[in-house]
Order: structure tokens, then sequence, then C-alpha cells
């Protein structure tokens, strides 16, 4: 009696454990469409970290693929974060910005300020009942320009906006892809192998077409037409992609958001006060009037140009080497007092970088200042203005060396911008440096945009 009590009291544990195997797992996060306003309250705190998923409806990704392609990844990202990550995830964004794609029919965009706008007014919206940390799950590269508008912007109110740059994340997959390296690829072997993974029955594979163009610029098919002609709307090899590789891609894409808002959650929001600590600085604000019709440029324009200021200030406190030098056209160049030129953003992005690790620039606050904007047309624009860099006090032992009050340099510049896709970079910058007090000017650096000439 007493072993055929034992087996039934095995057997109901057993039976329990495997129905609690079997029940379905409480997401970790919360879906926010789907709560009343009363119980969303509750979850936008400032604790709450918030996750929009980006990911376009409508654009081309050649012949094999939906034009909702990155709708359907974002949304299944978005789903196992949420499923697995102590979030708020909002609804997603399906319409941003792709000027690249407009020539093949369906594709869909808005411009960069446009997109930048959205956002901000979406997380803004959020933001006035508590969270301070938001972070958009995005799936394209077009959209990371905007996106750091936004997070520039943002940064000045308090609000700490992150973003995923799926580059980053793709790269730690550490697939070895088989199609021609390409500088700039588009449903190619890549993105078709992950839709193989994440959604097979959104791939015909017997449409897939490789396809490598040629020019530069947004896609086109247009035979002999400026851009990069795609008769298919391909920029790789599709037809070499496979589940198995595109299982690999998504895990490492997933495990890099989920990676990135951990690490949002333990960064402190910017500080609204220190945020605006030179705006009150800069000068007055002409009246939209005036600035219409004096500097030949519209509201909207002459507001994104004097935004690059804002954003290189940010970037710089945050030193994002690669964002500073997203901030300039492919071609862009900086001219320095002593002739010497930084040209293409790739050289800017390394020497920013390597500025970072010098103990007087980690830390440092580089504040630039657009005032007088002149437009010369709908694509090109001057933009004079003055510029601060307050270095650390190398003297000082660590940590009193870092944030200690150093050298201050300041001048002025002119900033040669242009308007591509809706959106305004800087393609010249030149300025004078005024040195601190004592200190000789500069005649030549050491490397070009270092400056201060004592060893260290």
């Amino acid at each position: 009696m007493r072993r055929t009590v034992a087996r039934l009291g095995l057997a109901v544990v057993v039976t329990g454990a495997w129905a609690f195997a079997q029940a379905p797992k409480v997401p970790a996060g919360v879906s926010l469409s789907d709560l009343s306003w009363v119980d969303a309250e509750a979850v936008l705190t400032p604790a709450s970290v918030v996750v929009i998923p980006l990911g376009a409806a409508a654009v081309e990704h050649g012949p094999h693929l939906k034009l909702n392609h990155k709708e359907r990844l974002a949304r299944y990202l978005a789903e196992r974060i949420r499923a697995t990550t102590d979030v708020v995830m909002a609804p997603p964004l399906l319409y941003s910005c792709y000027p690249a794609f407009l020539d093949y029919p369906g594709s869909t965009s808005l411009t960069s300020q446009t997109t930048a706008d959205v956002t901000i007014e979406i997380v803004r919206s959020l933001a006035r009942h508590g969270p301070r940390r938001f972070y958009v799950l995005n799936t394209g590269i077009p959209t990371l320009e905007p996106l750091q508008i936004a997070a520039a912007r943002l940064a000045s109110e308090g609000i700490l906006l992150r973003f995923t740059d799926v580059r980053n994340h793709l790269a730690a997959a550490g697939i070895s892809l088989q199609q021609t390296p390409a500088r700039t690829t588009h449903a190619d072997e890549i993105e078709t192998s992950m839709m193989l993974y994440v959604d097979p029955a959104a791939v015909d594979m017997t449409r897939a077409l490789r396809e490598y163009g040629e020019g530069s610029g947004p896609m086109t098919r247009q035979k002999g037409a400026a851009g990069v002609f795609s008769a298919s709307g391909v920029l790789g090899d599709p037809t070499l992609a496979t589940r198995e590789k595109g299982r690999a891609l998504v895990e490492a894409l997933t495990a890099g958001i989920r990676g990135d808002i951990e690490a949002l959650r333990r960064t402190p929001a910017p500080d609204p006060a220190s945020s605006r600590q030179w705006s009150a600085r800069a000068a007055p604000a002409r009246p939209s009037t005036f600035a219409s019709q004096a500097t030949g440029c519209t509201e909207g324009d002459e507001r994104a140009i004097r935004e690059i200021g804002n954003r290189f200030s940010t970037l710089w406190r945050q030193e994002d080497a690669q964002g500073i030098a997203l901030l300039f056209t492919p071609s862009g160049d900086i001219r320095h007092p002593d002739g010497s030129i930084e040209r293409g953003r790739n050289i800017i992005m390394v020497n920013r970088r390597a500025l970072f690790m010098r103990r007087d620039y980690s830390g440092s606050v580089h504040v630039l200042e657009l005032n007088d904007i002149r437009c010369l047309g709908p694509t090109h624009a001057l933009a004079d203005g003055k510029w601060e860099l307050r270095l650390n006090d190398v003297s000082a032992s660590p940590p009193e060396g870092r944030g200690s009050s150093g050298q201050i340099y300041s001048g002025w510049c002119t900033l040669v911008v242009t308007n591509s896709g809706g959106s305004w970079a800087i393609e010249a910058w030149r300025y004078t440096v005024n040195p601190p007090a004592g200190t000789p000017p500069p005649s030549t650096l050491k490397q070009p945009g270092f400056i201060g000439r004592q060893d260290r």
C-alpha cells in the first residue's frame, strides 16, 4: 500500500512538472498596445525601457522578397525581445527614411528630418508619463542618420535614446559570405538568409537573381540614369542564401539587441541642464519670415542645418566617432589651419577614435554653434558659426584628470553643407583657432585634427 501511495505521489510530481514545463511561458516584457491607459500608467515608469520597433512596411527588396521585408523582421525581433526581456514594447514604426529605393514601384520614404521629427514626437509623448530610456529596434541602415538627429535633440531634454546598428551585431555572427564583396548590398545573401529563417514563406527563391549594380548614389532601374543601376532591385547574390546562415545572423542580431537594451538600462539619463548648458550662448534665432527671405532657406532647412551643430556637440560628449563621421557626406572633408586635410568618413572616424583615446580628449567638451545660414539653392548651403574645445587637465593624476579644467581652444568656422535625399550633411569644414593664453598658435598638427603639440 505504501509503495502504491509512493508511486502515486511520484506520478503526481512528474505530471505536475510536465504540466508546468508545457504551460505557456509568461513574457518578460509587455506590449503597450494591449493595455488600457490605466494599465499603461503602471508600466510607464522612470525605471522602464521602452522599445520601438522600426521596419519599413513598403520598400523594395528585389523580386524574391516582399515589400514588407523589414516590417516582418522588426516584428519577429520585437517578439523575441519581449519574450525574454523586461521592456515595454511600443507599436512599430512602419514608415521611415529610405530615399534610395523610390525608383521601384511600391517603395515609400520619409525625409530624414521628418523621420527624426516623428521619432521625437512619439518618444516625447511616452516620456511625459515617466520613461527616460528609449530604444529603437532598428532594422535598416538609411535610418541611422535620422535616429542620430532624434537622439541628439532628445538628450537636451533629459531623454536617452539608443538604437540598433545592425552592421555591428551581424558582424558578430562570424558568417563567411560567398557573394562578391561590395560597398553597398541590398536584398542580398544576408537579408535573404535572415528571412529564410524568420519567415521562409515570405521568400520566393525561384525569383532570386544575382546583380551587383554599377554607379553610385540612390538605386535606379533606369539604365544610364544617375545612381546605382539595378534592374532587379538587388545588390548582391541572394541565390547563395540559406536558412542556416540566417539562423546565425538572426541569433547574433537578437543577442546584440538584448545587450544594447541592458546597457541602456544601466546608463544614467542625460541631465537636461548640462545638455543645454551651451544653448544660452548661441545667437538668437532669427524670425522665420526673415530666415526664409534673407537666407534663401526654407524654415525646415534652416532648422535642420542648425541642428548639425547640436548633434555634433552631443556626439562628441558621447565620444561617438562613427556618429560624428556620419554627419559628413561620404566625400566630406575637414581642412585644418596648418593646411592638412582629412577627407572621407572613414578617415574622420578613425582620427576621432584616436583622439578619444587620449587623456586630454577623453571626456572633453566640443561645442559647435552654427549662427548664420545661407542657402545657395535647394541642395547647397553655407553655415558660419563658432566652436569651442575644452580639453582635460592632463597634469592632474587620474581620476582627477578626467573632466578637470584644461586648455580651452576656440575659433570661427564655415561649413559647406549639401542636401541629398532630404538630409543635410557636411561636405567641407574650414575653421580658425584661437589658442589658450600663453600657448603658441598651431602651425603644423602632428596628426590631422589633433590640437595640441606637446608629446604625452
